[in-house]
């Protein structure tokens, strides 16, 4: 039996404006795809749940 249950999944769209310059969109993308940003994301997220008591028990994953 599984160790837990999924309650909720919250989608995190970003956006950037139209006509911006190749290279500044790819190096938003590159800096996006990269293990600092999802580290530091990852840590927000957990910084947000332990703001509030009742989720402190709460499992999240972040996946691309």
């Amino acid at each position: 039996m599984a160790k837990s249950v999924v309650i909720d999944e919250v989608h995190l769209t970003i956006r950037i404006p139209r006509g911006l310059p190749d290279e500044r969109a790819e190096g938003i993308a590159r800096t996006l795809a990269g293990v600092d940003f999802m580290s530091r994301l990852h840590r927000a997220v957990r910084a947000a749940l332990r703001a509030f008591p009742e989720p402190a028990i709460v499992r999240v994953s972040l996946t691309r």
